[in-house]
C-alpha cells in the first residue's frame, strides 16, 4: 500500500490543501498521471501520482489545510486489505483538548437540563430557554461551512444535534466548505449552482461565476453594507509577509524619469522578436546589477550575502492575488531570451501550471504596472530581495532639452531597498546606470 502525502512544494511552504481530487476512490492510477491539484500559499500546482494501482482510499478532503507531507490518500492492489486508518488521523495541536465522542440524544437532554435549573421561579422551562443547537452541533457546522439555526432538529424540544448537521450536508448539493462558506457570505444558492469538480461537486469558483452572474439571491445587508470575503491561501500568506517586510526592512524610496524613445524605436525595429517594455526594464535590470551586485543581494543577519546568480522574478497579477515568476540565472540570456521565457511564465501562472521552481530563488523584483495606467507606485521588498523595482507606464510628456519643449515617452521607475543593505548612494548610482541602459537602449 503506497501513501501518497501531500507534498513539500518549496522550502517554505509548510502547509498546503487540495483544491481538487482528479480521481475518486476505486478508480485506476497510473505513475505521473495527475492525482489532485494543491493550493500552497502560493500557486496551484497538479501532483502525479507516484505509484501505480487503485486509489482505495482519499483521506483527505478539498480545501482543508494541512502540514506538509500529511498522508492524504493510499493507492494499493485493487484487493489489498486497508490498514487501520485511525493511523491517519491528524495529531491534535499541542495542548489542544480531545474531541469529545459523537453526541447522542440521551446526552443532549442531559445537557439540556444540567444548563440550567428545570424550574424558575414556578414556570416550567420552555424551549425557548434551551439553546436549540448543541455546541457540538455547532462546532460541526462551522467546520462544514454552513448554518444551523434553520436546520431541523432531532433532538428534546428540537434541538440539533452533530447527527442532523451530518445529515442536512448529505442531502444538500456535494460542495467543498470552502464553497458553501463563500455561498453563504454571499446568499447564493447552491441548489442552482451547477459543480465542476469530481462527480459535481461544487467548488469556489463555481459559485464565484454564479455570484459573477448575477444569480446569487438578493439577501438583506445591514448598515452600511459590505461583505466579508474569505481569505485564500494565497491571499493569506501576501499579507502575513508584507507586513513582515515593512516590518523588518527599513524601505526608502528613489524615483527617476527614463526616456524610452530610443527602446521604442528598437522595439519597433525589431523583425524577429516583439519584446514588451517590461521586458527591456528586465534586461537592463540584470544589466544595471553586473555593475552594482551589492544590490543583488539578502541580509544575513551578522553580514551582507550578495548572490552570484542574478535571478530577476517579475510580478503577475492573478484573481486571488499575485505570484512572482523568476527567471533564473538571467545574467546568461539575451533580450530575446528573456521576452520568451517571461511570457512562457507569465501564461503558466495565468494558468496555474507554476512549478516552486518556477516562482522561488528571486534575487531581485520588478513589478509593472503600466498596463494599468499607473504613472508611478512603490512597491513592498518581495522578500528575501533587498530591493524591487517598480514601473509606470510610458507615456508621452513635455520634457525640456536644451532650452526647448519637446514631447517624449516617458517611463517613472521607483527603486525601493532595503536601508540595512544599500545605502543612498549606491540605490542613486544603481538608477543612473538603468537609465543609461534604458535611454540607449544598450541592451
Amino acid at each position: 500500500m503506497h501513501e501518497i502525502k501531500m507534498p513539500q512544494l518549496g522550502q517554505s511552504v509548510e502547509e498546503a490543501s487540495i483544491v481538487e481530487w482528479f480521481k475518486k476512490e476505486g478508480d485506476n492510477v497510473e505513475q505521473g498521471e495527475p492525482l489532485f491539484s494543491v493550493q500552497t500559499d502560493k500557486a496551484e500546482v497538479e501532483y502525479e501520482a507516484p505509484a501505480s494501482g487503485t486509489l482505495r482510499k482519499v483521506l483527505l478532503e478539498p480545501d482543508v489545510l494541512v502540514p506538509v507531507m500529511t498522508v492524504v490518500a493510499l493507492i494499493g492492489d485493487e484487493n489489498e486489505e486497508l490498514p487501520d486508518l485511525s493511523q491517519y488521523a491528524p495529531a491534535p495541536a499541542e495542548g489542544a483538548e480531545p474531541l469529545p465522542e459523537p453526541e447522542t440524544q440521551e446526552e443532549s437532554v442531559q445537557s439540556a437540563a444540567e444548563a440550567e435549573p428545570a424550574h424558575q421561579g414556578g414556570a416550567v422551562r420552555t424551549e425557548d430557554d434551551v439553546e436549540r443547537v448543541s455546541p457540538r452541533a455547532r462546532r460541526k457546522a462551522k467546520e462544514l461551512g454552513i448554518d444551523p439555526s434553520g436546520l431541523p432538529g432531532s433532538g428534546p424540544m428540537g434541538r440539533v444535534l452533530e447527527e442532523d448537521v451530518a445529515a442536512a450536508v448529505a442531502s444538500a448539493p456535494k460542495a467543498t466548505p470552502t464553497a458553501r462558506r463563500l455561498a453563504q457570505a454571499e446568499g447564493v444558492n447552491l441548489a442552482a449552482v451547477r459543480g465542476s469538480g469530481a462527480e459535481g461537486k461544487i467548488v469556489k469558483e463555481d459559485v464565484e461565476q454564479a455570484i459573477a452572474a448575477g444569480t446569487a439571491a438578493s439577501a438583506s445587508r445591514a448598515s452600511g453594507g459590505g461583505r466579508r470575503i474569505p481569505l485564500s491561501p494565497m491571499r493569506r500568506i501576501i499579507a502575513e509577509r508584507m507586513v513582515q517586510s515593512k516590518a523588518e526592512a527599513p524601505h526608502y524610496y528613489i524615483t527617476i524619469e527614463v526616456d524610452m524613445g530610443e527602446s521604442k524605436k528598437m522595439r519597433e525595429s525589431l523583425a524577429t522578436f516583439r519584446p514588451s517594455f517590461n521586458d527591456f526594464v528586465l534586461r537592463a535590470c540584470v544589466r544595471a546589477l553586473q555593475k552594482y551586485p551589492q544590490v543583488n543581494a539578502r541580509w544575513g543577519g551578522d553580514a551582507i550575502d550578495e548572490i552570484e546568480d542574478i535571478n530577476v522574478g517579475f510580478a503577475v497579477a492573478l484573481p486571488d492575488g499575485l505570484i512572482v515568476p523568476v527567471i533564473k540565472q538571467a545574467q546568461t540570456k539575451s533580450l530575446q531570451e528573456i521576452n520568451k521565457e517571461s511570457r512562457e511564465l507569465t501564461q503558466k501562472a495565468r494558468d496555474g501550471k507554476l512549478t516552486p521552481e518556477d516562482y522561488t530563488g528571486n534575487t531581485f523584483t520588478v513589478s509593472n504596472l503600466g498596463a494599468f495606467g499607473v504613472d508611478h507606485f512603490t512597491a513592498i521588498i518581495n522578500q528575501p530581495d533587498s530591493a524591487i523595482l517598480a514601473a509606470g507606464q510610458v507615456k508621452d510628456r513635455p520634457v525640456v532639452i536644451d532650452g526647448g519643449i519637446y514631447v517624449r515617452p516617458i517611463m517613472k521607475l521607483t527603486l525601493s531597498s532595503d536601508h540595512r543593505v544599500i545605502d543612498g548612494a549606491l540605490a542613486a548610482q544603481f538608477m543612473g546606470k538603468l537609465k543609461d541602459i534604458l535611454e540607449n537602449a544598450d541592451y
